[in-house]
């Protein structure tokens, strides 16, 4: 394939001296296991705007591009460009992606220092998986007008890794260094949020009632309108091909979504109705109803995949596709002016996965927060962990197939235009830890994509 013309033009116009690899692997393939981070001699550049234009920011693939730190050194308040504006400016200068050689926009450059430690620099053509290979020296003659700084911190690569038992430290931690002191003494051990909604208390207390049945369960919903009407919706959904009319939820238990399934989703849905969801999240990811429902319907599909003693549940898996990311709602919560920071360093860092961002900027991520809380309502263990260790591939104890297959589904999600973060490559290792190949998870997300739009209306009713 051809380097792109606007890209041959400063190639050549610079007398660049570089090599075409085909073999060097992409974004896609090339991700260290499981923490979506890419060598540090791959350079990555990444745009911004203010009131006073535009400027690119050319870094290494495995640091986190800190708003903070540019800030500090040009004195301007940045944020990400949106990306229907990268997108025109794709079209206009005839690329895929975006290569970090800073003559190709003609816009105002920051190079950062770290990556001119490296003798050998790749970056990409613009189209398909093609890279340049060139020596640093030849990249260095490129940014003579280019502002070189500090711009980015390094990646916490062991956040995945720390001992669960020390998250309730790191939440407490972050709790005192942002909240205010008169807070902080409401927060205490409860972190300043709703007890455990009514519904899902009950819903909790059946879960281990071994002579609840349909009727329990019905009478338990009916209570909360909201739910049953969401209960209800689901049942009469075309993704379900429900025969005849659906007048009552014990009918939407008994003929359509089955007793587990219903419990499950009825306890997630009181749970997320528990805080509400931020106004301004990241720009360009997938809205946080959209992507619980389907983080749970990939999740209960892949259960169906799964054989032997790894095959988790089916309506605990569809819990915890529902409830993988709500850490987000957490962290809106309690951490309200440092949401919005987070959400300006996700979108200026699409490369890498928010974790570390979240990590860097508070000390703690999401899935800390949402498994202490859920921990302290009683929810299942196998949530609680899964929700906890779905990033972490390398998880090996108690539930460690829901935490397995949390991070199979999101990632398969991602792969498809679903959920917040770079696309990464399946750890095979967890695959075969749950008897699943790359061919069937494929095929079931492609199946579950298929039908997107009967999963639109459960989407919509959710977020009204």
């Amino acid at each position: 394939m051809a380097i792109p013309a606007s890209v041959q033009k400063v190639l050549d116009e610079w007398n660049v001296e570089y090599s075409i690899s085909d073999g060097f692997q992409n974004e896609r393939t090339m991700i260290e296991t499981g923490f979506g981070t890419t060598p540090g001699n791959y350079a990555k550049v990444i745009f911004l705007k203010d009131t006073a234009g535009k400027v690119q920011v050319v870094i290494p693939a495995n640091r986190m591009l800190d708003l903070n730190l540019i800030s500090h050194q040009t004195g301007r308040q940045f944020s990400a460009v949106p990306p229907e504006e990268l997108a025109q400016l794709k079209r206009q200068l005839g690329l895929d992606d975006f290569p970090a050689l800073p003559q190709l926009t003609r816009l105002d450059s920051l190079v950062d220092r770290s990556l001119l430690e490296y003798s050998e620099l790749f970056i990409q053509t613009g189209h398909g998986d093609q890279h340049l290979s060139m020596p640093t020296d030849q990249f260095r003659a490129l940014t003579a007008s280019s502002q070189i700084g500090n711009y980015t911190a390094a990646l916490q690569i062991d956040v995945l890794h720390n001992d669960a038992s020390a998250d309730q430290e790191d939440v407490h931690a972050a709790v005192e260094q942002f909240t205010p002191l008169r807070i902080q003494q409401r927060l205490q051990d409860t972190l300043d949020l709703p007890p455990l909604p009514e519904t899902a208390r009950k819903i909790i207390e059946l879960r281990v009632d071994p002579d609840a049945d349909t009727v329990t369960l019905a009478r338990t919903i009916e209570v909360d309108p909201s739910i049953a009407a969401q209960v209800m919706s689901w049942a009469r959904s075309p993704y379900y091909r429900s025969r005849g009319n659906i007048n009552t939820v014990e009918e939407a238990v008994l003929r359509v979504l089955g007793f587990d399934l219903v419990m499950n989703l009825s306890l997630g849905l009181a749970l997320g109705r528990t805080l509400s969801v931020p106004r301004e999240g990241p720009h360009g990811y997938t809205p946080f109803w959209q992507q619980a429902v389907m983080g749970a319907a990939l999740a209960s599909e892949l259960t169906r995949k799964i054989k032997g003693k790894k095959k988790p549940d089916s309506g605990l898996a569809y819990l915890c596709g529902l409830l993988h990311n709500f850490g987000y709602l957490v962290l809106g919560q309690v951490f309200p002016p440092q949401f919005s920071l987070i959400n300006r360093h996700i979108e200026a860092n699409p490369h890498i996965n928010r974790f570390y961002i979240e990590r860097h900027l508070l000390g703690l991520c999401r899935e800390q927060m949402a498994s202490l809380l859920l921990g302290q309502w009683n929810l299942p263990a196998e949530a609680v962990l899964a929700i906890r260790q779905q990033h972490n591939p390398f998880y090996c104890g108690d539930h460690d197939n829901y935490a397995q297959l949390l991070y199979v589904t999101t990632r398969a999600l991602r792969q498809r235009g679903y959920g917040d973060g770079p696309v990464e490559a399946l750890d095979p290792n967890v695959l075969d830890a749950l008897g699943l190949t790359q061919e069937t998870v494929d095929e079931v997300a492609d199946e579950l994509i298929e039908h997107v739009g009967e999963l639109a209306d459960m989407v919509t009713a959710l977020s009204s």
